[in-house]
């Protein structure tokens, strides 16, 4: 189903906002715009649910939720526009679930593998490494280090932009800002 030329979905998928777990990526009370893959014309199963945030380079990365550093690449160079040359920091979650945090800038990560990190720490600064046109961050959430199909995720601190009322029953909508607030 299309809605101004953006794909509409299954809503239902999507947990509360108000129960979970995860917090925006980004510092409290700063204000970015998101895209959802899922309201593309075409997305693939594994990058359904995931999700790009327009972002200078050097925007603060924060963890959306406690974990430990799976995996960490930093060493490619920002603007190289090359496929396979994203960098990226990968946290997992207490629950199994893992979410990567890509297209950072060179030397943007914070952590080493095997770190522990807690909710809201900065993590990494965000870049445009990689297969990106601008810079960005995209994040999403998997099962596992080794799974590429992305789950429904929701943040309980996201607010819109006024004057929109605040809906996330179907997590982040396509091209609408939203500022981090306290939780």
């Amino acid at each position: 189903c299309v809605d101004d030329g953006v794909l509409t979905y299954d809503c239902a998928v999507f947990p509360p906002a108000a129960t979970s777990p995860y917090v925006l990526p980004w510092s409290i009370g700063t204000t970015h715009r998101a895209f959802p893959h899922a309201a593309k014309d075409n997305p693939t199963l594994d990058d359904k649910y995931s999700v790009e945030v327009l972002m200078p380079i050097g925007t603060g990365i924060l963890a959306m939720r406690d974990g430990v550093v799976a995996l960490v690449e930093e060493s490619f160079v920002d603007g190289d526009n090359a496929p396979r040359h994203e960098n990226y920091v990968l946290l997992e979650h207490e629950d199994g679930t893992v979410a990567p945090y890509v297209h950072l800038t060179y030397g943007g990560a914070v952590f080493s593998v095997a770190d522990r990190v807690r909710q809201g720490e900065i993590i990494a600064y965000s870049g445009h490494t990689g297969s990106s046109t601008e810079p960005h961050l995209h994040v999403d959430l998997t099962n596992a280090v080794t799974d590429n199909q992305t789950l429904p995720l929701n943040f309980r601190n996201a607010t819109t932009v006024p004057p929109l009322k605040p809906d996330l029953s179907c997590g982040l909508r396509y091209g609408v800002l939203y500022t981090a607030e306290p939780y």
